[in-house]
C-alpha cells in the first residue's frame, strides 16, 4: 500500500510540473465542454432555403407558397420559372429543395380532379432532406386537408363533423428522451464521453511509462502492479470530477435531458475510467517518444465513435466487428451511460455493459502490469549495458610489449 501511495503522490506531483500532460489532461476538458456543443445550440435545422416553381399563377397556388414559407423548417428563398432552372439553384447550394406546381392546379382542386404537386429534396444531406421533405409534405397536406374539409362543408356537413371525417384517427407524436428532436440533444452527450475516453488516453501517453526503481527493492511485477494502481488512481479521480463536471453541469448548462440516478451512473463510470487508464498505461510503454501518443491516438477517435453504435446502429456492422469492438471501453460505456442519463435506465438494465467494462478494466490492468514489468526489465539491461561499456572505457588499455614466458625447468 505504500508503494501504491507513492506512485499514486509521484504521478500527481509529475503531472503537476507537466505543462503538455496539463493541457491535455485539464485544459482540453474543460475547452471540449464548451466548445464542441456550441455549434448545436439551436437543435434543430430551420428556414431551409427551398425555390418554388409557380407555373399555375393562381390564388390557391400562391396560397399553397404562402403555407409552405410560413412553415418554421423551410422558406421560400427563390422562384424559378421551370424546374430546370430550380435544380440548378440546388446544384449551386443556393437552395435545398423544389417545390413544382404544375398548370392547371386550381382548375384540377375546383373540378375535384386530383392535382400533382413536386416535392424534390436535397437527400446528400440527410438533415436538409428530412427538413425540406417534412416541412412541404406538411405544408401539402395542411392545404390539402383545407380543401377537403371545404368540400365536405358545401355538401351540407358541420365543420367540425367535416374535420372528424377527414382525419378519423389523429396521429401524436412524442419524442421519447429527446422532445426537441434535436442533433445536440443525440450527438453532443455522447461524444462528450468519448472525449473524457481520448484525452485520458492521450493525457497517460503523454506521461509515459514511471520508473519502478523510484518504488524501492523487491520483485519487479510487484513494484509494476503497485505502479500501475497507484497511477491509475490518480487518474481515475480527476477524471471522475470531469465526468461529473460533464454529466452534472455541461449537460444542463446547454439542456440536455438528464433523468438517470446517480448511482447508475457512477456504477458504470468507475469500471469505464479504470479501464481506459489502464490501457492507456499498457499502450504508453509502446511510444520512444512522448509526442507519439498524440499522434497515434488522435486517429482512433472516429473508429472509436462509430464503433460505440450510436452514430451508425451496430446491427448493421458485421458481426466480427462488433464483437471486436467491445475491447474499447466506450464501445459498452456510451450507450449504456446515454440510457442512464436521457432516457432513466436503472443499474440492472446497464448491468451487461458494466459486467463487460469490469471485464476490460481486469484484462488491462494486467496486460499493463505486464507492459510496465517488460519495460523496465529492457530499461534495466539498457543500463546494465551502459554501465559496463563505461566500465571498459575506464580500464587501462592493454600493453603493446609482447609477453615473456619462463621456460620450465
Amino acid at each position: 500500500m505504500r508503494s501504491v501511495l507513492r506512485a499514486f503522490r509521484d504521478e500527481v506531483l509529475g503531472a503537476l510540473r507537466d505543462p503538455g500532460a496539463l493541457l491535455v489532461l485539464v485544459g482540453a476538458i474543460s475547452l471540449y465542454a464548451f466548445f464542441y456543443p456550441t455549434p448545436y445550440r439551436r437543435e434543430v435545422l430551420k428556414e431551409v432555403p427551398v425555390a418554388v416553381v409557380d407555373l399555375d399563377q393562381s390564388l390557391l397556388s400562391r396560397q399553397l407558397v404562402r403555407m409552405a414559407d410560413a412553415h418554421e423548417l423551410i422558406r421560400v428563398s427563390q422562384r424559378a420559372g421551370s424546374l430546370a432552372e430550380a435544380e440548378a439553384l440546388v446544384l449551386d447550394g443556393e437552395a435545398g429543395g423544389v417545390l413544382a406546381i404544375s398548370d392547371g392546379f386550381e382548375r384540377s382542386v375546383k373540378r375535384g380532379t386530383p392535382a400533382t404537386v413536386g416535392v424534390f429534396a436535397d437527400a446528400t444531406y440527410f438533415l436538409v432532406y428530412r427538413q425540406v421533405l417534412t416541412g412541404l409534405a406538411e405544408a401539402v397536406g395542411t392545404f390539402s386537408a383545407g380543401v377537403e374539409i371545404r368540400r365536405l362543408q358545401a355538401l351540407g356537413m358541420p365543420e367540425a363533423k367535416a374535420r372528424a371525417f377527414r382525419d378519423p384517427l389523429p396521429l401524436v407524436t412524442r419524442p421519447l428522451f429527446n422532445p426537441a428532436e434535436g442533433y445536440a440533444t443525440y450527438v453532443v452527450p455522447g461524444v462528450l464521453i468519448l472525449i473524457l475516453q481520448q484525452t485520458l488516453l492521450i493525457g497517460i501517453g503523454l506521461r509515459g511509462a514511471a520508473d519502478l526503481g523510484a518504488l524501492g527493492s523487491g520483485p519487479l511485477l510487484a513494484r509494476s502492479a503497485a505502479s500501475v494502481a497507484g497511477r491509475s488512481l490518480a487518474f481515475v479521480l480527476l477524471y471522475a470530477v470531469h465526468a461529473v463536471f460533464y454529466f452534472g453541469i455541461v449537460a444542463r448548462a446547454f439542456g440536455f435531458p438528464v433523468r438517470g440516478g446517480g448511482l447508475a451512473a457512477a456504477a458504470l463510470v468507475l469500471p469505464f475510467l479504470l479501464a481506459t487508464s489502464f490501457l492507456g498505461l499498457a499502450l504508453s510503454v509502446l511510444f520512444a517518444r512522448r509526442e507519439m501518443a498524440i499522434q497515434a491516438l488522435l486517429f482512433t477517435s472516429l473508429p472509436a465513435i462509430f464503433l460505440a453504435g450510436f452514430s451508425w446502429p451496430p446491427e448493421a456492422m458485421p458481426a466480427w466487428l462488433r464483437v471486436v469492438s467491445q475491447a474499447i471501453p466506450s464501445t459498452s460505456a456510451i450507450p449504456a451511460l446515454l440510457r442512464v442519463n436521457q432516457a432513466g435506465a436503472t443499474l440492472s438494465q446497464v448491468r451487461s455493459e458494466i459486467a463487460v467494462l469490469w471485464g476490460l478494466a481486469v484484462a488491462f490492468f494486467v496486460l499493463a502490469v505486464l507492459a510496465q514489468a517488460a519495460r523496465a526489465r529492457r530499461a534495466g539491461r539498457a543500463s546494465a549495458a551502459e554501465a559496463f561499456a563505461e566500465e571498459r572505457e575506464r580500464l587501462p588499455p592493454p600493453s603493446e610489449a609482447p609477453l615473456a614466458l619462463e621456460e620450465l625447468p
